[in-house]
Parts: structure tokens; sequence; C-alpha cells
């Protein structure tokens, strides 16, 4: 019984490996057979990943080599050629202005006359080419995809010109796409001997801080940007002109001033929309205007450079409004023998400007300590003008109490002064109640004067 009893424990644990050995059989077999099945699944969508890949990037080539081709064939319809630099490239359209080039109401070659002619004046004045050549000067204006700031904002059009004894340079940079901003620094920046004396409108505010943006995304495979002057033109022109008009800008000047007009010109608002579709479908006839619009912005920065020193340097007629501005400038930068030569030429004038004129010939006056002609231009403004400056009664006032001791008609024009003073109170607003406290407090000093002259 106990041999039975072993002999049957001894089939169950053979028949136990048996099943074992069959059921891992089994399952390594069906694993494999799986895995087969799976690694051929795999190679087939990796080949038809490959194929998909394969076509999209012989699709991505075919339109890259189609829009290479559609920007060569632009080129061409605007006369720039291709500049290469590693895998990248810029249109540049280059091209040579006679120096009888009408620009507006000058020659080009009057730019040589205006620069002789600072030689000869002013060497601290803001648009002074004192020292310079007249090629020194690098007129400059670029076209952006849009007016924000922030490094979003791409330039894509650089124009230049140079006027030199050949004739005058102009030279634009377009920038064909996004990725091509290496080679369009490189080209602009090998190609300018100096960035020292550029000379824009509002290229101070806009044009240059964007150049420096864009430029910092590149510089380390581009020339750097070197040290640079500016004649920022829209400076000089608020200066003379910002009370005719709403707004100064370029186009304004150029019509109000410079007597000139532009043929179905493109509007600067536009120039960002035909941009963006010239880079989807490259065709000249997209950009062709917003080139056009950029040359003429160039050269008027020529003509409009001439006009500005012409009349800082009493080369061209100014009218009073202009020729005060002007003796104000000349007084801001020190220059005040120059300034008092056009007050004094404005203070025959009775008009609202010849009044402002005597006062300033006033203030010179008496800083140079020529007491008696300054209380003179006071005096006359005081008593000439219907509604006199309440800070020129102060000064009146000043020279009564001060240089000649009478505090009577100190106190009278003190008086005279808070008159003008609260006439103007609505105008003023915050300003209004320091200035009237101080005023106040002179007048309180000024009886008090009196009193003790009179025991």
């Amino acid at each position: 019984m106990r041999s039975k009893g072993k002999s049957q424990v001894s089939n169950k644990k053979n028949l136990f490996s048996l099943t074992l050995e069959y059921a891992v059989k089994g399952t390594i077999h069906v694993s494999l057979k799986q895995k087969l099945q799976l690694y051929k699944k795999q190679l087939h969508q990796a080949q038809k990943t490959a194929s998909s890949s394969y076509v999209k990037k012989r699709e991505m080539m075919e339109k890259t080599e189609d829009t290479v081709r559609e920007t060569e064939q632009a080129a061409c319809e605007l006369n720039a050629k291709i500049r290469r630099f590693e895998d990248e490239y810029v249109l540049v359209h280059t091209e040579m202005l006679h120096l009888t080039e009408h620009i507006g109401p000058y020659l080009a070659r009057d730019l040589f006359d205006t620069v002789s002619a600072w030689q000869r004046g002013s060497s601290v004045h803001p648009l002074s080419a004192a020292g310079l050549d007249t090629g020194d000067l690098l007129f400059f204006d670029t076209e952006t995809t849009g007016l924000a700031s922030g490094a979003g904002q791409m330039i894509f059009l650089i124009g230049l010109a140079r006027v030199t004894p050949n004739g005058v340079m102009l030279r634009q940079y377009f920038l064909p796409g996004p990725g091509h901003e290496a080679a369009f620094y490189d080209a602009f920046l090998r190609d300018c001997r100096s960035l020292r004396n550029l000379v824009t409108f509002n290229g101070k505010a806009f044009d240059w801080p964007r150049v420096k943006t864009r430029h910092s995304f590149v510089r380390d495979q581009v020339p750097r940007l070197p040290a640079f002057g500016h004649f920022d033109l829209l400076h000089a022109s608020r200066r003379l002109w910002r009370d005719r008009w709403d707004s100064v800008k370029l186009q304004t000047i150029e019509k109000k001033i410079l007597g000139m007009a532009r043929e179905e010109d493109v509007p600067g608002k536009m120039a960002p929309f035909l941009y963006f579709r010239f880079l989807k479908h490259p065709n000249a006839q997209l950009v062709r205007g917003i080139i056009e619009h950029n040359r003429e912005d160039v050269l008027t920065l020529i003509a409009l450079y001439i006009h500005l020193s012409g009349k800082v340097l009493g080369l061209i007629q100014c009218d009073e409004k202009e020729t005060y501005e002007i003796a104000r400038w000349y007084r801001q930068i020190g220059e005040e023998d120059q300034a008092k030569k056009l007050f004094e030429k404005l203070a025959v004038s009775s008009s609202g400007t010849g009044m402002r004129a005597k006062a300033q010939v006033g203030r010179l006056y008496k800083k140079e300590g020529l007491y008696e002609k300054a209380l003179d231009m006071f005096e006359s403004v005081i008593h000439e003008d219907g509604t006199p400056d309440d800070r020129d009664c102060i000064e009146a006032a000043k020279l009564m109490e001060h240089q000649f001791k009478d505090y009577t008609r100190a106190i009278e024009y003190t008086q005279r002064a808070i008159e003008c003073l609260r006439g103007k109170k609505k105008m003023m607003g915050e300003g209004f109640p320091k200035r009237e406290a101080e005023y106040l407090k002179r007048l309180n000093r000024l009886d008090e004067k009196k009193l003790r002259e009179n025991r």
C-alpha cells in the first residue's frame, strides 16, 4: 500500500511537470508570435512614416525651390542683386543719381554748399556739419512690420543715400524672409563706412532702436554696430513748425514746406500687409510701391536737411515764428550772441512774436548787466502788449527792486503780474497756486521794504 501511494504521488508530480513544461512552451511560442507581428506592424508604420516624411520633405524642398525662383524673379524685376551670406541672402538695389537731380526745390549738389556753410557757422548746433565732408552724411530710413516697439517687429527694408562728388549713391536692402536677417544686416553694415553721422526723421526714437534690437539676434554672425552720431530732422522740424499742424510728419513737410508731391504713394500702414503677402508669394508688384516710398523718404531727407540748415544759417528767408524759434534754439545751446541778433531783428515788430522777442532781448541785456536797456525792453512789452506775460512783469519788478531800488514801481509791476497770472488760471492748471504764492510773497516783501523806506 505504501509503494502504491508513493507511485501515485510520483505520477502526479510528473504530470504537473509535463503540464508546466507544455504551458511554458506554449506561452513562449505565443509571445514570440505576437512579438513578430508587433515588429512587422512597427516596421510597416516606420516605413509609412518615413515615406510620409520623405513626401513632406520633398514638398518642402520643392516649395523652397519655388520660393527661391520667385524671389530671384522678383529681384530681377526690382533691379536688385541677390547677395548671399552663408545659407541666407538679401536683395540689394543700388542706383546712382546725378548731382543735378531735383529733390523738391533743391538740387542734390546743393548739399555741398550747405555743408560748406556749416564750416563757417556754429560748431555746436545740433544740425551742424562743421568738421564733416558732404559724403560723411548718411541719409537713412527704414520700413518695419509694425509701429509698436519690441523684439517682435522686424525691419524688412533699409534705405540709405550718400552725396558724393560722383553723384548720389542710393542703396536699399530688402529682407526676403525672417530667416535671412544675418545676410540683411551683414550687407548693410559692410557697405556703410560709418554710422557716425546718420540723418533721419524720428530715427532716434524709432528707426535706430529697432535696428539695435534686431541686430542683437544676429550679432554673433555679423559686424557689430559702430558708434554713431545723429541728425534727427523731426526735432528740428517740430521746433520750426509744430504750431502749424496737429502732427509734424515727413510727407506733410514735403507738401507744405518743400512743395513736393508724391503720385500713387503706398500708405505706410499698408507696408506690413503687403510685405507679409510677399512672404507667401514673392511678387515684385507687391513691394515695388513700398520700395519706392522708402526711396522717396530717403531723398526727401537730403532736401529737408538743406532746407533746415539754410533756415538756421540765415541762408533762406524765415518768417517771424521761424526766426524766433531759431533764436531760442541758439540761446539754449549757449550761442547767445547769435540769439540776440535774431531777437533784436524781431523786436522792432509790434506783433505778438515781436513782443516775445523784446522780452528775450530784455533777459539777455539783464544777463549782460545792461539794466536800463533791459528795463526799456520789459516796459515796452508791458505797455504795448495788451496781454503781457506775467513773467515779463516780474522781470521788470526785479529790476526795479534790486537795481533801481524803486519799490513803488516794483510793487506796481508785481501787482500787474498777479493780475495777468489770474487771467490765465484755467490754462495753467496745477501750476497756478505755486506761482501765485511766489508773487504774493514778493508783494508782501516789497510792501515791508517800502514801509521801512518811509520811516
